[in-house]
């Protein structure tokens, strides 16, 4: 099974109604129930000023189980959708090393972002997570080895008390 991970972020203007994004997932959120080879995907926003976000922006999230889904995703008319609403957007691609969920993950409100880079390194060792909580629903560790940098992704019902360094996004849908 080939797994990869992908996220686009959409930076939008300070000024934006980010109640259009909302209600966009809320009329359109759940068309990607149930697509080929998605094992998720998150809606995630940020809203300026709530959470210390700096920027307000759409990020939507997707861990694909197999290629032939992410390609009718891309290729087949759906992310034409987002080529109408918001132009042409850079799609960053990372390989998932570890995903862990509970059975409550869809029940998950925030998703907290780390960024990390990959050290160089003599030998390779196995990227860990970095946070140690039993409070997330689910945690993803996707590495991308052309820019030797890792993304750490933690779901939450309620935001934990540490998030220095993390971003902070609202998830309003998860398909599967």
């Amino acid at each position: 099974m080939t797994m990869l991970a992908m996220q686009y972020k959409i930076q939008l203007p300070d000024d934006f109604d980010m109640n259009l994004i909302r209600q966009r997932v809320r009329e359109n959120g759940t068309k990607t129930d149930g697509f080929q080879d998605l094992t998720f995907k998150a809606y995630l926003i940020s809203t300026k000023g709530q959470h210390d976000a700096q920027t307000n922006q759409y990020a939507p999230l997707y861990l694909w189980s197999g290629v032939d889904g992410m390609n009718q995703f891309i290729w087949q008319g759906f992310y034409d959708n987002i080529l109408k609403s918001f132009g042409w957007q850079h799609i960053p691609i990372g390989v998932p090393l570890s995903f862990q969920r509970s059975e409550d993950f869809l029940s998950a409100r925030f998703c907290l972002e780390l960024k990390r880079a990959i050290p160089e390194a003599a030998t390779m060792q196995e990227l860990t997570f970095s946070c140690d909580t039993d409070q997330d629903l689910a945690r993803l560790l996707i590495y991308n080895p052309d820019k030797w940098e890792c993304s750490e992704y933690y779901f939450f019902q309620n935001l934990p008390e540490q998030t220095k360094g993390m971003k902070i996004f609202e998830i309003l849908h998860i398909s599967v």
